[in-house]
């Protein structure tokens, strides 16, 4: 039997942590270790895996952290997973959680299967007892795909190597800079998701604080993701019913989406990484954002960001571009430079395949 390296992903819907697992398993060095994706059900990135040619078994993931799970479901998954693997003649040689939230359930299939285990973390808004409760500590390697996630898990586990694997693109994902449009663009693409850490109650907030002193007349902006439940996410919309707000739903292909606007926005909170945003300008288009994730080593020029969690100082940003538009250089070609240089794929999945070598020994 062939060894094959197993990835642990809950929820295949288009996000970030899924998109960068998607990169990850088309690399040519990655796809020569075998592969097999693990999903609770079917969607974007088991379609993904399934178009590159990943191996998929999709299988209902149990609550982890239940008494149930604890007691038999987890060994009860990871025996079934076991089986499965072995079914499609392969070895099941090392376990990958794309996230601290498959720690639990990656940890007992490593015992399970008696290989060793990986673990990336992603999540920017990971605590400590995440880090203790998902049995992020037990894991034989760790790696967090942002600088300040990598600083925290540190300092919850001090004398853990932790290593720095950051996110990244491929090179045929890059487009031409778009030809920046003479005056201010009226329809404008809002990023994230309705989760309320993504900002865009940040966003109305500012547009709320901007509305007396600008006319937003034929101003539309469309957001990525589906109107927020006002009890978890109160955008306060009734407060700028003169502004046209639009909301998107779940968008499978990112890339054909931001191409049909010349102004994107990022008013996330806080991010760990924050690959939406790369993708925006990787894409060709401009982007205002938050100061979250790496984007301040791609993004120089202080007109198109902003401090995070501050309306008052995205409204100011958002002003003076609108104000400005004709004398801001929006800086994209320098921030595709900037990607390439710092966050390419192939870098990352290398370092990521030579910690899977060590770990099979």
């Amino acid at each position: 039997m062939k060894d094959a390296v197993l990835f642990l992903q809950q929820r295949p819907h288009r996000a970030g942590a899924q998109t960068c697992l998607a990169r990850l398993l088309r690399n040519k060095k990655i796809q020569s270790l075998n592969p097999v994706l693990i999903c609770s059900e079917e969607g974007w990135l088991t379609k993904a895996c399934v178009e590159m040619g990943v191996t998929c078994i999709i299988e209902p993931f149990p609550s982890s952290r239940s008494l149930g799970g604890r007691l038999f479901q987890n060994t009860a998954f990871a025996r079934k997973i076991q089986q499965r693997v072995q079914e499609l003649g392969l070895k099941p040689a090392l376990v990958q959680a794309n996230d601290h939230w498959e720690g639990l359930l990656g940890r007992v299939l490593a015992k399970v299967c008696q290989i060793k285990s990986s673990m990336l973390l992603r999540s920017p808004g990971m605590t400590r007892d995440n880090y203790i409760k998902y049995d992020c500590a037990q894991y034989d390697f760790l790696a967090a795909v942002g600088d300040e996630l990598r600083e925290r898990a540190k300092s919850w586990d001090p004398g853990r190597e932790i290593k720095l694997i950051y996110d990244g693109l491929y090179t045929s994902e890059f487009s031409p800079p778009k030809s920046k449009v003479a005056v201010f663009p009226k329809k404008i693409l809002v990023i994230g998701s309705p989760l309320d850490w993504k900002g865009w109650a940040d966003l109305t907030e500012a547009l709320f604080l901007l509305q007396s002193k600008m006319d937003f007349f034929g101003y539309q902006f469309d957001f990525t993701g589906a109107k927020p439940d006002p009890a978890l996410n109160d955008l306060k919309l009734e407060r700028i019913s003169s502004i046209k707000t639009n909301f998107l739903g779940r968008v499978e292909n990112f890339k054909e989406l931001v191409l049909g606007y010349d102004l994107a926005i990022n008013p996330s909170r806080e991010e760990s990484f924050g690959m939406a945003a790369l993708e925006v300008l990787a894409f060709g288009v401009p982007l205002l954002s938050s100061r979250t994730g790496v984007i301040e080593k791609v993004q120089t020029s202080s007109a198109m960001l902003f401090r995070p969690n501050n309306p008052a100082g995205l409204a100011n940003s958002l002003s003076n571009l609108m104000a400005k538009w004709s004398l801001i250089e929006p800086n994209v070609t320098d921030c595709q430079k900037n990607i390439m240089k710092h966050f390419n794929m192939e870098d990352s999945a290398h370092q990521v395949f030579e910690a899977y070598q060590k770990l099979m020994g």
